[in-house]
């Protein structure tokens, strides 16, 4: 069941953990959505793993707190939430706006950090990338701009599907706050700032075959900025880790390592 704990500053957060095993994952969601989209990845992982599915701020449970929101801001949430539960250290698994605040992580809490999977997601903009992404964050902000946008989002989130995913996006995305959505587009452009040359922990970086949002050359320029990464490609469009959990939790499984158990605590 969903649980919540308040951050420094008081926001509070919700978060739901999967699984008791020994060893501990994280799972951070896309723009728009919640750590619930992780759930049957979470199952497809088995028993073996106690997977945290926080949601972040201004997405599902969790309230939004002050604005703008940052990434680094995002990343601090996480290291708090481990502290919550007792964690002191997790596999962290992150896709699209979720990727980019696990790099964040894994440059600012290294030593937390067992291994990193990142899905597709940018290690930087370019300058028509951020341009792009802050006239949608301009467009959010208008008047009946985000349900404008909604079409165009959820056909490159899914390409052509599964319907039932497509429509459980556009609820929550009618739902949505307009400000925290440009706000959260405006963070994503800050990612270029992380150092990902000094990641030393193993990496996978997993691209969506036909994934539209993030190409192929984006993850691969993210997988050589990083010393020692994998890239790997799986089937789906952008969302891939909720459209096909299974060949996902498959390469997860395959990847990392086995570390020094973690028990997560009941908060």
């Amino acid at each position: 069941m969903p649980a919540s704990w308040r951050a420094a500053d008081g926001t509070r957060l919700g978060y739901e953990v999967v699984g008791r095993g020994g060893r501990t994952i994280t799972c951070l969601h896309s723009l728009a959505l919640d750590g619930s989209w992780f759930t049957p990845m979470a199952a497809e992982l088995g028993s073996d793993y106690g997977v945290i599915l926080p949601d972040l701020r201004g997405h599902g449970t969790s309230d939004s707190g002050p604005l703008p929101l940052r990434l680094a801001q995002l990343a601090d949430d996480v290291v708090g939430l481990w502290d919550r539960l007792g964690v002191d250290s997790s596999i962290v698994v992150g896709i699209s706006m979720g990727g980019m605040v696990a790099q964040a992580l894994a440059t600012a809490a290294p030593e937390r950090v067992e291994a990193l999977v990142l899905i597709a997601t940018a290690g930087r903009y370019d300058d028509d990338a951020r341009t792009a992404a802050l006239a949608r964050a301009a467009a959010a902000r208008r008047a009946g701009g985000l349900e404008q946008m909604t079409p165009v989002l959820l056909q490159r989130w899914f390409g052509d599907g599964p319907d039932e995913l497509v429509e459980r996006a556009r609820r929550q995305l009618g739902s949505a706050d307009p400000e925290v959505h440009a706000s959260c587009l405006e963070a994503m452009t800050e990612v270029g700032s992380f150092d990902l040359g000094g990641v030393s922990v193993p990496t996978l970086v997993l691209g969506g075959r036909d994934d539209l949002s993030t190409p192929r050359p984006v993850v691969e320029a993210l997988a050589e900025a990083i010393p020692g990464a994998v890239l790997d490609m799986v089937p789906g469009a952008h969302l891939t880790a909720f459209t096909h959990p299974r060949e996902v939790a498959e390469r997860i499984e395959s990847f990392v390592s086995v570390p020094a158990a973690t028990t997560i605590t009941t908060a």
